[in-house]
């Protein structure tokens, strides 16, 4: 019997994930022709805010809820589900107010509500799960996140207060920016996702108790090479690369592990669905690999100078690693109808989030090397118009197969 409540998350999630690629039209849009309805500015602040707080961490909340949710009772379960459904309001309040006024002040009551909700479910889960920690391996990595997300709103409250006053510092404005998005992508969405795969895992393993102190241990280090500017002293940069290295190098053995362990279940796995899972898997990979690289002064200069690099990596790690990763977790543990429209429609998702990916890297070395490609802002426009009926499909997907119930 399917659970309500989770298919009902499961379809605001994909629905939310609508919008964020809706609003990636709108701005491509714009880019390539003439749309002078909206500043692009606001576009942007509303895409990436509500991605985050619609999209991901919806997924992550009510992920991590169902990890614990047998063994909480009614009244505390309540209490999560007041919590998801307050971070909805948050990310939907953003969504529009961004649109509407960027950092504004009611704009930035919703960034900081979400900040509190991130505070009240960190210490909540926390409590909860306090003499657990035996019986769930994958408490480590879930509160290792939501502290990780709490480390992160030092960025947007220091952003908020910029915008607020009128007195932005370029270099503290990147610095906050930067240390936002590395605390959110290498904090938060990593150990949420790793708690969910680690709780998935059919037997336990010790080795990754090992592996999540490695990579809690080179959190801090490794935001420093996206802070290069400011020029480390020797000491200090040779532990950032050493963390970047270490983090590496865990990762391609965990990854291993985990292929190895989910490989008796594999054949249980819907083929789309373990697409899926493989291409967040290269993704990760890559990301990893390309903060390796960045260890070097010249190229990192060079990357974090260049907004279209940006974009294709920030593209890279949060549609091809964790985005394909949580549409293909819904899906496996059959919170999802996996019927044939959803099927066609996850691979119309996976062609748009690959082609986003090859025409944004197109862009990045044409402008390196100073050179126009022809027609690269409306091959833009059509990848995210493919992106967004990938969304939309799955997303209606589901509601045509309730319907048919």
């Amino acid at each position: 019997m399917r659970d309500n409540t989770i298919g009902n998350w499961c379809k605001i999630a994909l629905f939310n994930l609508t919008l964020v690629a809706l609003y990636g039209v709108l701005m491509r849009y714009k880019i390539a022709f003439d749309f002078p309805l909206f500043e692009q500015k606001n576009l942007l602040h509303a895409h990436s805010h509500f991605a985050f707080s619609g999209w991901i961490n919806h997924l992550l909340y009510f992920g991590l809820f169902l990890i614990i949710k047998d063994r909480t009772d009614v009244i505390k379960q309540k209490k999560y589900k007041l919590i998801i459904a307050a971070n909805l309001v948050s990310a939907f309040g953003m969504l529009i107010f961004f649109t509407r006024q960027a950092y504004g002040n009611i704009s930035i009551v919703f960034s900081t509500l979400s900040i509190i909700i991130a505070l009240v479910y960190a210490w909540l889960f926390i409590r909860d799960t306090q003499t657990l920690s035996s019986q769930l391996p994958a408490r480590a990595w879930a509160v290792a996140g939501l502290l990780l997300n709490i480390v992160s709103a030092v960025g947007p409250l220091s952003l908020g207060y910029m915008m607020a006053t009128k007195h932005i510092q370029q270099d503290i404005y990147l610095a906050s920016v930067y240390y936002y998005l590395h605390f959110q992508y290498n904090g938060w969405f990593f150990f949420g996702l790793m708690a969910l795969v680690i709780h998935s895992l059919p037997k336990i393993d010790t080795a990754f108790q090992r592996y999540f102190r490695w990579f809690l241990m080179t959190i801090i280090p490794t935001f420093l090479l996206s802070v290069l500017w400011v020029k480390l002293p020797v000491w200090l940069y040779s532990i950032a690369v050493f963390a970047a290295l270490a983090q590496l190098i865990v990762w391609l053995v965990m990854l291993a592990k985990i292929n190895c362990i989910f490989g008796e279940k594999r054949t249980n796995v819907p083929k789309p669905v373990v697409l899926l899972f493989y291409i967040s898997a290269i993704a990760i990979t890559l990301k990893f690999v390309l903060q390796t690289i960045s260890v070097v002064p010249q190229l990192s200069h060079f990357v974090f100078g260049m907004r279209s690099i940006v974009i294709a990596y920030l593209h890279l790690v949060l549609l091809g690693g964790f985005s394909l990763f949580f549409i293909g977790y819904m899906f496996a543990n059959k919170w999802m109808y996996l019927n044939k429209i959803a099927k066609v429609t996850i691979c119309l998702f996976v062609i748009g989030v690959i082609a986003n990916e090859v025409f944004l890297g197109i862009q990045s070395v044409a402008s390196f090397f100073l050179v126009l490609i022809p027609y690269i802002n409306e091959s833009l426009f059509a990848t995210a118009i493919i992106l967004f009926g990938g969304a939309l499909g799955m997303f209606l997907s589901q509601i045509l197969s309730e319907s048919q119930i």
